[in-house]
């Protein structure tokens, strides 16, 4: 985090700035030493003109306090960056039409997966709260490898932007991976990387296309019609209250209009 130069893309189940000591006791907290100093190095990247992309669940397990905190923090450490767009929180969910309504159905984000600048990536099982970072065994892949990093990224924003189908997808990934391939999938492979470089290249052009995304996303929402791609706008409690959402501590306000 103390390298970030350009932007970071974050997609995580937590976001959380105290310890957490289980389902059963979800007020018992105090502050986390591990999250303080990555929240601390985030802000700092902010404040250094960074931009920062983050994807939460809209209702993580314990409920929306601990990951509501912890993005406040960050838009507090960084007020200029928040006026300046340059954070953007964003939730998925997808939507099915059954009987001439609209039904939208949170997707629970697990993933633990982090880009800094198209140069590093991580991803793995190690979450941003205190047991992922101290108390649990786990373990996280890390790479200092543009062509791969930038891959990744380019496939995670194309997934959610719908830019292109899950099969390409995987076509897609073994093209990147340099796994074996039929000649036909191999140029499929090519074909894609070039669409997805002319579209989503410029990282941080690609993350306003992310907000602009989630944002008409959320009008959607509102008029009960189907969402475009998976992505809407990670909401506080307080925010999602003010836009006139029925939210609920204990699993967000993505859920089927009345």
């Amino acid at each position: 985090m103390r390298n970030v130069q350009e932007f970071v893309y974050l997609e995580n189940q937590y976001l959380w700035l105290h310890a957490y000591y289980g389902i059963d006791i979800p007020f018992v907290s105090s502050d986390s030493a591990e999250m303080e100093l990555i929240l601390r190095e985030l802000g700092a990247a902010l404040q250094r003109g960074a931009s920062m992309s983050i994807i939460l669940p809209d209702h993580p397990n314990v409920g929306r306090a601990f990951s509501d905190e912890g993005l406040m923090r960050l838009r507090n450490e960084a007020p200029q960056a928040e006026e300046e767009g340059r954070i953007h929180a964003f939730c998925l969910a997808t939507s099915t039409r059954e009987n001439g309504k609209e039904n939208y159905r949170p997707i629970y984000v697990h993933a633990k997966a982090g880009i800094v600048d198209d140069l590093w990536s991580t991803i793995g099982s190690g979450n941003l709260n205190n047991r992922g970072m101290r108390d649990d065994t786990e373990m996280n892949v890390a790479t200092l490898n543009s062509e791969l990093t930038r891959g990744l990224r380019l496939m995670l924003q194309a997934e959610h932007l719908e830019l292109v189908e899950a099969n390409d997808l995987l076509v897609l990934s073994r093209f990147l991976g340099k796994n074996k391939q039929s000649a036909t999938e191999y140029k499929r492979g090519e074909q894609l990387l070039v669409y997805l470089q002319e579209t989503l290249d410029d990282p941080l052009a690609a993350m306003h296309m992310m907000s602009e995304r989630a944002w008409e996303n959320l009008r959607r929402y509102k008029a009960n019609q189907p969402l475009v791609g998976h992505l809407l706008p990670y909401l506080t409690g307080d925010e999602a209250v003010q836009q006139g959402l029925n939210f609920h501590e204990e699993h967000g306000w993505i859920e089927a209009p009345n």
